[in-house]
């Protein structure tokens, strides 16, 4: 046996959700697990809790883990963004390079679902925004290649929405 062989790849696994404290557990999970990616996907990120000074402190130094390291938001509403969250607009300050805030527009503004995805092989969802029930995923490529195909569809029907700076007369 060549000991040099690659570990095996992990099995997909897959776990029901049944309250939102799990959906922030399981997003917690995949957060201190991301590599390179984060494809948020919420109706206005009240409620994933982003601005919690721990799930902030996590996601700046998922940014500082890499030059190359990225994250896609897109958001149905940005008031509780730009209102309410000095810490999501901080990181957005301080890596406006590798983060992108975007408003949904067109038939994307009307999608009731809201999930994360990382690294295109783990995710988090819930069908219906407003209702606690999803789903956990992991290690599951096929899977999570059709949450991010709806990712960018839903992406490519959304704009810019929020920016590091603010400009105004």
């Amino acid at each position: 046996m060549d000991e040099r062989a690659a570990p095996p790849s992990p099995q997909p696994a897959r776990r029901i959700i049944a309250s939102r404290a799990e959906y922030l557990a399981a997003f917690d999970e995949l957060l201190a697990g991301a590599r390179m990616e984060l494809r948020i996907f919420d109706p206005d990120l009240a409620q994933l809790g982003l601005n919690a000074p721990e799930r902030a402190e996590r996601m700046r130094q998922f940014m500082l883990a890499g030059r190359e390291n990225r994250v896609y938001i897109a958001l149905h509403d940005i008031d509780y963004v730009t209102r309410s969250a000095p810490r999501v607009m901080s990181l957005l300050t301080q890596f406006s390079a590798n983060i992108a805030v975007h408003r949904t527009e067109d038939d994307a503004a009307r999608a009731q679902d809201c999930f994360v995805l990382v690294d295109a092989e783990h995710m988090v969802r819930r069908p219906v925004a407003a209702q606690p029930r999803g789903v956990f995923v992991a290690h599951d490529l096929k899977e999570c290649q059709a949450i991010r195909d709806r990712f960018d569809e839903i992406w490519q029907s959304s704009v810019p929405a929020v920016s590091a700076t603010q400009l105004g007369l």
